[in-house]
């Protein structure tokens, strides 16, 4: 459980921070690294993505993300999988032999599921670029889950990345949280960045969460359905609960 949300939000700021730094003003791995330059370099690119993706999952789980800040929709290219063909251990990054470039397409992806897309990567293949006189630079960056690298991969420019998403994250403040809880202990808590003042507002809040996923669609209606069981309340046709 994550005690101090504006503070671990910090440190999430800070190693983003860092890592751009070390590109941009000492883009040489230490000694012990030089013989593979390029492996130092996906190594501090994925331990930098993933502080991010496991810290945005750990802030959800504690209630210290808002639920504005985890739909916010990031604007990604999708690729599809080419026909019958899809990546394995040993050759996820031959993104061109498993996904058809030339039918890429605009998307976009919540910051809540680009982040579950993160941790469960099976592809994510960073493209760097750079000179002696910029130094490295990080372009962007191929991402697709153990489920979604059978359907295609997405490809996420750096600083939209940097700035759609660890900048709303890191700068979230949370005012409010909508909370049931069931007799046996089990709590739904949604976290948001806006006043929570009349039963429209607390119903939106239950709405924009349920439809953040699948996941939180069938849990939201669960949970609703046995606290309305619990308390003794009569059934809510609505969707959400």
């Amino acid at each position: 459980m994550i005690d101090d949300g504006p503070a671990y939000k910090l440190l999430l700021q800070r190693a983003v921070k860092r890592f751009e730094l070390d590109l941009r003003e000492w883009p040489w791995p230490p000694s012990r690294a030089t013989a593979d330059w390029g492996t130092y370099w996906q190594v501090r690119f994925e331990d930098t993505l993933f502080r991010v993706g496991l810290g945005v999952r750990k802030l959800i789980e504690a209630g210290k993300l808002s639920v504005e800040v985890q739909e916010l929709p990031i604007n990604v290219t999708f690729l599809p999988v080419r026909k019958g063909f899809y990546p394995g251990v040993t050759d996820q990054h031959h993104i061109e032999r498993f996904y058809d470039i030339e039918a890429a397409r605009s998307d976009q992806l919540p910051v809540l599921l680009l982040c579950h897309a993160i941790v469960h990567s099976h592809v994510l293949v960073p493209r760097f670029d750079g000179s002696g006189h910029s130094g490295l630079r990080l372009d962007d960056f191929y991402l697709a889950s153990d489920r979604g690298r059978k359907k295609g991969v997405y490809l996420v420019d750096w600083r939209t990345f940097v700035d759609e998403v660890v900048h709303p994250v890191t700068s979230d403040n949370v005012i409010g949280i909508f909370m049931r809880r069931l007799p046996n202990g089990d709590e739904l808590r949604i976290p948001t960045s806006s006043p929570m003042g009349s039963s429209e507002t607390m119903d939106r809040l239950v709405d924009l969460y349920r439809s953040l996923s699948q996941g939180n669609a069938k849990s939201v209606d669960k949970f609703m359905r046995e606290w309305r069981e619990a308390y003794a309340l009569s059934p809510d046709p609505g969707p959400g609960g």
